[in-house]
């Protein structure tokens, strides 16, 4: 059938058009009908001849205006005179009460709307030189706080974050985390950071770095769809600083081999199972990646220095009072960590250090040719059968295991318990060159079931993983009621693992002082350390290729070497000589550990000091240790 179009459907086409046009389409309408009635009152006013003031006859044009002000004001029809004025205004006051009651109801919906907008943090930031943050995790908070440290001494310092979630729960979180008073501002938008439209609201050509957070829920290709994102606003990454964080090395190195090495990469479980089977063989490792990750203390600083252009990097270790040199950067960018003492210094390079701060990256001394002439070569250090109790899984564990395995000698063990009900699946383990791993199911919150397991066999440390099953609050719970059952069955009189070496994850780094109440020796918290190289190289590009190679399982790695390898104890000297000590045996000296924590005015925590004067006297005891890159 065929309807015909009429005058009347193109009217009210006409005007549904207009109506979906929001709240200024219909005020549109309600001033259009304003001018109608007012026109149409004066009109008859005119024709009439009604007198509006009782006396004088009235005008078109001063009809029409006192209509306008009836249909304004309902008060005005108080001094009216004349029936027939009267019931004419009293008419067009009507009609305005119901004009402006519509239009006071259409101002404070199109307010409360334009406010749930903002609200919802749709609208453009104007910032300039912000680091951009992309996601939302557990880790925010953290990075958020070491941000506000290193932004210390910047003007107007300013933090955007775009995530999937709504604005003001944003902001009332991160208001609610905040540790004292927060000079950066933080800037909130909700959006899906791979998706392009959203990614403009926040303005990342603008940004001095970028930060994209993991998902644990959406995973890598969460990641990867937000790269690809970026890579719209700047293909080669010629001006976008971005540093991903992943959760798998697969991922990782394939979007690193598509943007040409220009994206900063930091691998969760790699980092975290590097460092955690480090520091279960050697107390105090935990205190000097955490004191090197965040701002507070000593950090890693690149300075230049033309006067050691054509000496070699072992001329220059003992020359810096307040710094330890560990490396080189060279004028392309490479950089290299503990270098062969005969590595010569070119135009344009960099010396990579340990400092209190880039001002004090200082040469204070002498440079004497030479220094690096008699290195002696340094025989590895043996490697030893260990026997290592594993307690609890997740998916860390299998890399934890793996990384061990490169430490020990083979004949090695690992006893593994693990609670069946708290994970999804049985454990599978990689096949390892060194160690046998022995699975055992059991209850790990039962005390008695790990005292008898620590009863029976000596360890020479002990790991506890969180299980990742439940919500954070619920693994760390489990956690710290473990930890507290073993430190209590190592402790007894006649254990055999009284005083052994505990290294425990937790996820929360709130749960840390929790932790030591139980006084392990040491503890690894995964997010914390994350966050603190997530925030360091978003701080700084350039530090990619320090943490590249001080975190890979091929690189340099810090080691705790016992002093008498170096210099004789007992004597007193100065730590200038140690680091000169530690050179002639090819190794980059960047601190000590006192066994009896002698020192702990400037310890970081079990007895360790990094960065020492040059010219602080120690006299060193059996079983201190010097910390060297090797």
């Amino acid at each position: 059938m065929h309807h015909s179009v009429t005058w009347r459907d193109r009217l009210r086409y006409r005007f549904d058009a207009t109506l979906s046009r929001g709240t200024i389409g219909v005020i549109g309408w309600l001033a259009a009908l304003t001018v109608v009635v007012v026109l149409v009152a004066g009109l008859i006013i005119t024709v009439v001849g009604l007198r509006t003031n009782g006396e004088d006859r009235t005008t078109f044009a001063e009809g029409s205006w006192s209509s306008l002000m009836h249909a304004i004001d309902a008060g005005a029809i108080g001094s009216d005179q004349g029936w027939s004025w009267r019931i004419l205004a009293l008419i067009v006051t009507i009609v305005g009460i119901f004009i402006l009651s519509t239009l006071i109801g259409l101002i404070a919906t199109g307010i409360d709307r334009k406010l749930e907008e903002l609200r919802k943090g749709r609208s453009l930031v104007v910032e300039e030189g912000h680091t951009l943050i992309l996601g939302w995790s557990p880790k925010l908070h953290q990075v958020l706080s070491e941000i506000e440290i290193a932004n210390a001494n910047q003007r107007n310092p300013s933090v955007v974050v775009l995530a999937p979630r709504d604005k003001v729960e944003m902001e009332d979180e991160i208001r609610a985390r905040a540790v004292g008073k927060r000079r950066t501002r933080v800037i909130c938008r909700s959006g899906d950071p791979s998706d392009p439209a959203d990614l403009a609201l926040v303005r990342p050509l603008s940004a001095k770095s970028i930060l994209l957070l993991a998902d644990e829920d959406a995973g890598d290709p969460q990641t990867v769809k937000t790269v690809l994102a970026l890579m719209g606003f700047d293909a080669s990454f010629e001006h976008l600083r971005v540093t991903a964080e992943f959760l798998e090395a697969d991922s990782a190195q394939a979007l690193d081999r598509a943007t040409g090495g220009r994206l900063g990469i930091v691998v969760s479980s790699d980092v975290i199972s590097r460092i955690t089977a480090q520091v279960c063989r050697q107390a105090g490792l935990s205190f000097v990646f955490q004191d090197l990750l965040d701002f507070d203390g000593d950090e890693i600083y690149f300075q230049a220095e033309p006067r050691l252009t054509g000496h070699t990097f072992g001329d220059c270790l003992t020359l810096y009072e307040s710094s330890s040199v560990i490396g080189v950067r060279a004028a392309d960018g490479t950089t290299t960590l503990s270098p062969s003492m005969q590595r010569v210094f070119a135009e344009g390079d960099q010396v990579i250090a340990i400092s209190a701060d880039d001002d004090t990256v200082v040469l204070d001394g002498e440079i004497v040719a030479g220094q690096a002439a008699a290195t002696a070569s340094e025989p590895p250090l043996e490697l030893k059968v260990e026997r290592t109790l594993m307690i609890g899984w997740n998916a860390m564990a299998p890399l934890v295991l793996r990384e061990l395995d490169r430490y020990v000698a083979a004949g090695s063990s690992v006893r593994v318990l693990f609670d069946p009900e708290r994970i999804d699946r049985t454990p599978v383990v990689d096949a390892v060159e060194h160690m046998a791993i022995d699975l055992v199911e059991l209850d790990t919150v039962d005390g008695h079931l790990l005292e008898q397991e620590l009863s029976r066999t000596a360890y020479d440390q002990v790991i506890i993983l969180c299980y990742r099953t439940g919500d954070v609050a619920e693994s760390d719970a489990r956690t710290l009621l473990t930890l507290l059952q073993v430190r209590q069955a190592t402790e007894q009189e006649g254990s055999p693992n009284r005083g052994v070496r505990l290294v425990t994850e937790l996820l929360d780094v709130r749960d840390v002082e929790l932790a030591r109440i139980a006084n392990p020796d040491d503890f690894v918290v995964s997010e914390r350390l994350t966050s603190l190289m997530l925030a360091q190289l978003s701080e700084n590009a350039d530090l990619r290729g320090v943490f590249a190679d001080l975190f890979d399982a091929k690189g340099v790695e810090l080691v705790l070497v016992p002093v008498a390898r170096y210099v004789e104890m007992g004597v007193e000297q100065s730590y200038a000589e140690v680091v000169a000590a530690a050179r002639r045996r090819g190794h980059v000296c960047v601190g000590y550990r006192r066994a009896a924590e002698q020192d702990a005015e400037s310890a970081l925590g079990g007895g360790v000091v990094l960065n020492p004067p040059k010219s602080r006297r120690v006299a060193f005891t059996e079983g201190d240790q010097i910390l060297v890159l090797a």
